[in-house]
C-alpha cells in the first residue's frame, strides 16, 4: 500500500497504536507530538493522510484539518476524538476532516478508513485517467495540423501541461488562447476554473481562478505594473495556474524595453511557441476544408481555389483562414467554391505562390495606459515596420521628419 500517513498526537501511548495499526496494514508511518513539528513535517514528507488528535496543546487541531482540506483537497484529514465525545468529531468533520477515530485506538477501523482512500484514489484515477484522454482528444480537434512546426508546438503542450507557468508566444490569429486552455485542461488543474483575464483585472482574476488557471494575454503589451504582478504570481505557490500570451518575440520585447527581463527569463524553459500559419505548409489547405467542413458539410474547395488559398500569406493567420472560409461559404454558388469567390473574400490580389507580404504590426493599448505610453508604442511599431526608415515612418504617421526626430530622441528609440 504505497499510503504515507502523518499522525500528530500528544499521547505517546496513541502514537505506537497507530504505528502498529497503520503499518500492519501496509501504510507508511510518521508520528508527531505536536501542531508545529506537524506544519514543520508536512511539505518534506508529502503525507496522503494527516490524522490529528483533537487535544493538541499547541494550537486548534480541527482548523489545522481544516486547513487541509481547503490546500489540498486530494489529502484525506482524520480526527482523533476521546472515545464518547461524539460532539467533538462531528465539529472537526463540518470543518473539514473526511473521518474520525476513537481514543483508544482501533486497528480495525484504521484498515477500514485505509481501505475506503484506497478505492477512493483508484476511481479518482479512473476518473482522470477518462477526462484526459477527452481532453487530447478536444485537442486534436480544436488545434487541427499535421506539419513538422505545428506537431512539435503540440508535443510542448503535452510536455509543459503539468507545470504551473507557461508562456505561449506567437503572432495574433495563432490561437495562442486554445493552446492555453488545452494546456490548462491537460494539467492536474484541468478539471477547476480556466479564467481569461484582461490586464487590468489580473488581481481578481487569480482570485476567481480557485486552483484553476488564469491566461493573460498580451503580457509584451501590457503596463509595467501588470507585468510586475504577473511576476510576483509566478514565484508563489500558492496561487492558481498562470499561462501568459505573447505576440511578439520576448527577447526582441526585452530590448525595445516593453517587457521585463524576468518574466521570459523566468520561464525560459516553460516556452509553447505556436508558429505562423504561413510557416505550416500543407496545413493551410487541411485548416481550409476542416473549417469549412465545420461551416458547411455540403460543400467543397475546387482546384483553383485550393491553389489560391494556398499562395495567400495569411497575416492574421487561423483566425483569418477561418474567417474567410465561413465568408466564402457564404456566398458560394452551387456545390463548389472557386478562385474567384476566395479573391473576393480575401479583398485584395492575391501574392504569387511563394511570396510573402510584410505584417503591418498592431499596437494595443488598454485603459489606464499613458497617451505617452500609447504615442511611444505607435512610433516604436511604424519605425520597425518601416526598418528604421524615419522619413518613411514620419510619412506613415503623417508628421514632420523633425518631429520624428524629436520622438525618437524623446522616448531612446533609437532603431
Amino acid at each position: 500500500m504505497n499510503v504515507k500517513v502523518l499522525v500528530v498526537d500528544p499521547s505517546p501511548a496513541s502514537r505506537d497504536a497507530l504505528r502498529q495499526a497503520i503499518s500492519g496494514a501496509g501504510a507508511q508511518f510518521r508520528g508527531l507530538a505536536s501542531l508545529a513539528e506537524a506544519r514543520r513535517n508536512l511539505l518534506e514528507y508529502a503525507p496522503d493522510v494527516v490524522v490529528a488528535a483533537l487535544d493538541l496543546p499547541d494550537g486548534d487541531a480541527s482548523a489545522f484539518l481544516e486547513e487541509i482540506a481547503r490546500d489540498t483537497p486530494r489529502r484525506a484529514a482524520w480526527a482523533i476524538a476521546p472515545a464518547g465525545r461524539l460532539e467533538d468529531a462531528v465539529a472537526a468533520m463540518s470543518r473539514g476532516a473526511d473521518d474520525f477515530l476513537w481514543r483508544p485506538v482501533s486497528a480495525d477501523r484504521v484498515s477500514v478508513l485505509l481501505g475506503r482512500l484506497l478505492e477512493r484514489r483508484e476511481s479518482e484515477a479512473k476518473a482522470e485517467e477518462t477526462r484526459l484522454r477527452l481532453a487530447r482528444v478536444e485537442a486534436a480537434a480544436a488545434l487541427p495540423g499535421r506539419s513538422a512546426r505545428w506537431a512539435a508546438a503540440m508535443s510542448a503542450i503535452e510536455r509543459l501541461a503539468g507545470e504551473r507557468s507557461v508562456l505561449v508566444t506567437g503572432e495574433e490569429g495563432t490561437e495562442k488562447e486554445a493552446a492555453a486552455l488545452f494546456l490548462h485542461r491537460l494539467s492536474p488543474r484541468g478539471a477547476e476554473p480556466f479564467v481569461r483575464a484582461a490586464g487590468a483585472d489580473l488581481r481578481e482574476s487569480l482570485a476567481r481562478a480557485g486552483r484553476g488557471t488564469v491566461y493573460l494575454s498580451g503580457i509584451d503589451l501590457a503596463p509595467v505594473s501588470v507585468q510586475e504582478l504577473a511576476l510576483t504570481t509566478l514565484d508563489r505557490t500558492d496561487r492558481p495556474g498562470l499561462i501568459l500570451g505573447a505576440d511578439n518575440d520576448p527577447s526582441g520585447a526585452v530590448r525595445r524595453g516593453v517587457l521585463l527581463e524576468a518574466i521570459p527569463g523566468r520561464l525560459e524553459s516553460s516556452v509553447v511557441h505556436l508558429p505562423p500559419l504561413r510557416e505550416r505548409g500543407e496545413d493551410v489547405l487541411r485548416l481550409a476544408r476542416h473549417f469549412l467542413e465545420e461551416t458547411a458539410g455540403t460543400l467543397a474547395f475546387d482546384a483553383e481555389a485550393l491553389d489560391a488559398l494556398a499562395a495567400h500569406d495569411w497575416p492574421g493567420n487561423v483566425q483569418e483562414l477561418r474567417e474567410a472560409v465561413r465568408r466564402a461559404a457564404e456566398l458560394a454558388e452551387g456545390p463548389t467554391i472557386g478562385p474567384i469567390v476566395v479573391r473576393s473574400v480575401l479583398g485584395r490580389p492575391l501574392n504569387a505562390p511563394g511570396s510573402r507580404r510584410r505584417r503591418a504590426p498592431v499596437v494595443r493599448i488598454a485603459v489606464g495606459d499613458s497617451l505617452a505610453e500609447v504615442e511611444r508604442r505607435l512610433i516604436q511599431k511604424t519605425l520597425e515596420f518601416a526598418k528604421g526608415n524615419k522619413k518613411k515612418t514620419a510619412e506613415l504617421l503623417k508628421l514632420s521628419l523633425k518631429t520624428i526626430y524629436n520622438k525618437i530622441k524623446e522616448y531612446g528609440l533609437e532603431h
